[in-house]
């Protein structure tokens, strides 16, 4: 089976923003992520292209293409040290906004640019037992290949929610019963370690990597404290902070 033309320009378009903006599909490169792809949504793969001497994974769902090297290397995102498996993959389909919301909290994302901190906060958010994760307008685009490969293909493990902005994702939300909102804010605010109602019919907002999280009227600050003279965690190291918190109480049965 060969690589058309009409693909190898359907991959180059999903290198870039602009040709991934209403694009039905996206692209991961690289073994793990390609593997959690086809384990879990063998549904959604519309190529599987290898590189010549990669075996092809168990399961697979449709013939892969077979490249040389020089050709795999012409297509593929990762060129040096590439694993020599690319998979195009339809995204999976948005959940309404309407559809019930999974978990005793929601965790907003609010503007959260940087690629690598977004596949990570995804990656970490499905360790921890999560369902869903929320995003406002803003945000990296989450089945970018470099967010795919940074999360290890946990997208396609969750909703990824997204309906506009902070303020129009904190009313749908409180809307549907999650009343408390709790903001992380570096410079002041309840210790998460030991604010009882954190994950209690609540949404937990983290901000962008510069700005932090917008202002929420009615919010409650909280913060991760850091006895240490570090001036802050970025913003996937502290969602780890907050999301394993999560699981130590659910394990623990306490605060």
């Amino acid at each position: 089976m060969q690589l058309t033309k009409r693909q190898e320009a359907l991959i180059r378009s999903l290198s870039t923003r602009h040709g991934r903006k209403g694009s039905d599909f996206c692209v991961c490169d690289g073994l793990r992520s390609s593997r959690e792809i086809l384990r879990l949504r063998p549904d959604l793969i519309e190529i599987l292209i290898l590189r010549e001497g990669v075996t092809v994974p168990e399961q697979c769902p449709l013939a892969p293409v077979i490249l040389s090297e020089m050709e795999f290397e012409r297509v593929s995102r990762t060129v040096v040290n590439s694993q020599g498996i690319l998979v195009v993959a339809r995204r999976p389909e948005k959940l309404s906004a309407e559809a019930p919301v999974a978990g005793s909290f929601a965790l907003l994302l609010d503007r959260v640019g940087d690629p690598g901190n977004l596949g990570t906060i995804l990656r970490t958010a499905r360790a921890a037992g999560l369902r869903e994760v929320w995003m406002t307008r803003g945000c990296a685009d989450p089945y970018s290949d470099k967010v795919v490969r940074s999360a290890s293909g946990a997208q396609f493990a969750l909703a990824v929610r997204e309906y506009g902005t902070l303020d129009e994702m904190v009313a749908l939300l409180r809307g549907r019963g999650f009343h408390r909102i709790f903001r992380t804010a570096p410079g002041g605010g309840r210790n998460v370690f030991t604010e009882p109602e954190l994950f209690t019919d609540s949404v937990v907002v983290l901000g962008s990597e510069g700005a932090g999280a917008g202002e929420i009227p009615g919010a409650v600050n909280v913060l991760i404290p850091m006895p240490g003279d570090a001036e802050s965690l970025n913003v996937a190291q502290a969602a780890t902070v907050i999301l394993f918190e999560h699981v130590r109480r659910t394990f623990s049965g306490t605060v």
